[in-house]
């Protein structure tokens, strides 16, 4: 059957490399303490140390693997800080456990590409998975505030963002490109880079 190594060892999942390895010496000197005892005292010890050992690899492998995923986290936010989307994507893919800091780094890439509509859709994603999560609910307020249009015009003049809380989609975009820039256009697209920027500790605009 099954026991979950953290428990075994007697430390809390978000446990540090080194207090899983005080825990399991301390756990084995006691059961090699008591292994030489005789009867059902020294078979339960010789039990638990088998188990122990096999709890310590395993708790430590999966801490190896989820420093693993967060060195690549902080991978994707220095190649996003550069402006380096396609090689931000890139390291993401490689990424096979797509939970909330997933989809939350998913929504900076696609915020910094443009794809405003897509990048809320992925950081509500990243909410719904961790709603206590307080960076993630920052930055959706700022994404609202910064990607809403403030002359309210947007939406009428080419129903690209019309219904969906002044998000683009990529076709909006490109819709927009073959049109020609407007002010508001430029305007926008500057307050919307300035939110990417805070979202990875940057200020582009410092007023706002």
């Amino acid at each position: 059957m099954y026991k979950d190594p953290f428990i075994v060892l007697g430390v809390t999942r978000d446990a540090t490399q080194e207090e899983v390895r005080q825990a399991y010496e301390r756990l084995r000197e006691e059961y090699r303490a008591a292994i030489h005892n005789e009867g059902d005292e020294g078979k339960q010890a010789a039990k638990k140390l088998s188990e122990l050992e096999e709890a310590y690899r395993a708790a430590m492998d999966t801490l190896a693997a989820g420093s693993e995923v967060r060195g690549v986290y902080e991978h994707v936010a220095s190649l996003l800080k550069a402006k380096r989307y396609d090689e931000a994507q890139s390291a993401l893919d490689k990424i096979s456990d797509r939970g909330a800091e997933w989809h939350y780094y998913q929504s900076a890439v696609y915020h910094g590409k443009g794809w405003y509509y897509e990048a809320k859709a992925q950081l509500d994603m990243a909410i719904n998975m961790d709603p206590e999560n307080q960076k993630y609910k920052d930055t959706l307020a700022r994404m609202k505030s910064h990607a809403a249009d403030p002359t309210g015009t947007a939406g009428a003049s080419n129903g690209a963002s019309g219904g969906r809380g002044g998000y683009d989609t990529y076709e909006g975009m490109q819709e927009r490109g073959r049109r020609g820039a407007t002010a508001g256009d430029c305007c926008a697209s500057l307050i919307c880079a300035d939110c990417c920027c805070e979202c990875m500790g940057g200020d582009l605009i410092r007023c706002c």
